[in-house]
């Protein structure tokens, strides 16, 4: 069992501690931290055995179990959630001390790339000259390198310091105005910034109006892996085909899935993005940066409902993200599965019109979507909603949210303060091998 032996800090006193556990606190509370549960656990883990000298816990592998709930056996190589989050940890410490001013005494934490142990500094306080026993304190003429000479040239000089430093303060109350009047040049150009024109900036004006990063969540796709030790043993009993290069990876027959057991495989959690969620994903991230308006990625799995109550926030995907589920099962068209073997969408308040996807096998030839912009959602913040039935609806719902001739078409028929009210769309969209075609409006609702 860890003690307290190795601790860093065992030859500081017992405040020392208590101002560190301060700190920990002002960390996990801070702005870059209070977004992430999963960097808040992570960080509280790493420095609580660090402080005790437990380096045996400050393995990827156990924080991995500890942290993120992985199994005992999980392979490190396939799933890097420990190295993501640590990156991720570093880069939250870094946004929070230059946000924070520093004095001479404070501690600081900080985890050192390559290593989960985290590192204790207390920065030394600034520390006056002091004479030598019997020396004399220089005068300030002397200190400065000068020498009375006789009281005409001191006199001299006295005038001529007055005058420096008459034109020393002239020059920088002259540089204090100056800055000022930028500042105000600054700030009346950031409030006088042009108004939404188009309807793409109109549609997007609520969310881009709050100055708080965006959180742009996306599902993951439950995903099974083999095991290493389960695709060794198939190796040595299937050759490679010939047109197979060692470099990539192997390819189970589907025909082969059958001879393995459930043991075999192991699920990814928050690791693998659909080509349409990822693509929608990148669309979004391209008009928020277009805008210059920061944003933070996240998984479904990463975000709390305290996270979406700080400010906008953007949900991609339907089935494969719970929050798009829970935020719309209130709104008039919604994402429905229930006892039908077929995940459709549907219309609420007349149940008659609903929407499924065109297809056979797997194969996609046509997917319903649904874009919702809702500004007072269930968080009390805005909240935009893009998710398609399948991963090729989701891409059209993208493309039509960021097309400015698309949103511009969809508001010729829409009413005058169309911009001012909660809005949903169903889209369709044709698709061909796996691309969507222009999503086209099949339904709208306003309120």
């Amino acid at each position: 069992m860890a003690t307290h032996q190795n601790s860093l800090l065992d030859s500081e006193p017992a405040a020392a501690r208590s101002e560190i556990q301060q700190l920990v606190d002002d960390i996990l509370r801070s702005a870059p931290f209070r977004t992430s549960r999963q960097c808040q656990d992570m960080f509280r883990f790493v420095v609580e055995h660090s402080l005790a000298g437990s380096e045996e816990s400050l393995r990827e592998r156990i924080i991995g179990m500890e942290v993120f709930g992985r199994a005992a056996d999980y392979d490190t190589a396939a799933d890097p959630v420990v190295r993501l989050r640590a990156a991720d940890v570093r880069k939250r410490l870094a946004q929070y001390y230059q946000s924070r001013k520093s004095e001479p005494g404070d501690w600081t934490i900080d985890i050192p790339t390559g290593s989960y142990k985290a590192q204790f500094h207390r920065s030394e306080p600034a520390t006056a000259q002091v004479p030598a026993p019997g020396s004399l304190m220089p005068s300030p003429a002397e200190a400065a390198g000068l020498s009375v000479i006789d009281s005409s040239a001191s006199r001299d000089r006295r005038i001529a310091r007055k005058r420096s430093w008459l034109f020393a303060a002239l020059a920088t109350c002259l540089s204090v105005v100056l800055v000022y009047i930028l500042v105000q040049a600054k700030y009346t150009l950031v409030q006088t910034k042009p108004r939404p024109t188009n309807s793409l900036d109109l549609f997007w004006a609520p969310v881009l109006e709050n100055p708080r990063p965006v959180l742009v969540c996306t599902g993951s796709n439950s995903v099974y892996l083999l095991s290493r030790q389960a695709l060794d043993k198939y190796k040595k009993t299937h050759s490679s085909p010939q047109d197979t290069s060692a470099n990539l990876e192997r390819l189970v027959p589907p025909e082969d899935l059958k001879n393995f057991a459930g043991a075999d495989f192991f699920p990814l959690k928050d690791t693998y993005l659909t080509l349409g969620d990822a693509w929608a994903t990148a669309q979004i991230s391209s008009l928020l940066t277009s805008h210059q308006h920061p944003f933070d990625l996240r998984f479904g799995n990463d975000l709390s409902f305290g996270d979406l109550r700080q400010g906008s926030a953007i949900l991609i995907g339907a089935f494969n993200n719970s929050w798009t589920l829970n935020m719309t099962d209130n709104l008039r068209f919604v994402f429905e599965s229930g006892d039908s073997p077929q995940m459709h969408i549907q219309d609420r308040v007349d149940r008659s019109r609903s929407w499924w996807p065109k297809g056979s096998q797997g194969n996609v030839a046509g997917d319903y979507a649904i874009v919702s912009r809702i500004l007072e959602s269930k968080t009390g913040g805005i909240l935009v909603i893009i998710a398609g039935l399948n991963h090729e609806g989701t891409r059209a719902a993208g493309e039509f949210a960021t097309t400015p001739q698309l949103i511009a078409d969809f508001v010729k028929n829409s009413p005058k303060d169309w911009n001012k009210k909660n809005l949903q769309l169903v889209l369709h969209a044709d698709v061909v091998n796996g691309i969507p075609s222009l999503p086209k409006v099949v339904a709208v609702h306003f309120w």
